[in-house]
């Protein structure tokens, strides 16, 4: 299989994120709340909004048919609930003046 072959999964990118940084599980709904929310475990929370880029979130919320405002509002919930912290999102959610 060549890189042309392979589709970029961002959910796939995320599951990945999540799992490696937590032991509990998460499942593709999961994910959806989190982005829709900015609720959830916490861990789970701090690996979304602190390990995946925002490329690849905003390519995951599309799947989601979450739009950029719910999720710069989902971003800051947890930044001040759970200390997710990612300097790409604190410029992406200043836009929205969050």
């Amino acid at each position: 299989m060549t890189v042309r072959d392979r589709t970029f999964d961002p959910l796939a990118t995320a599951l990945s994120a999540l799992q490696n940084g937590s032991r509990t599980p998460v499942v593709r709904d999961d994910v959806r709340l989190m982005l829709l929310t900015g609720g959830g475990d916490p861990s789970h929370l701090r690996a979304l909004f602190g390990d995946v880029e925002l490329h690849t979130l905003s390519r995951l919320a599309g799947l989601f048919a979450v739009d950029d405002l719910t999720l710069a509002r989902s971003y800051a919930k947890a930044r001040r609930e759970v200390a997710a912290a990612n300097s790409e999102l604190d410029e992406f959610a200043a836009q929205f003046d969050l």
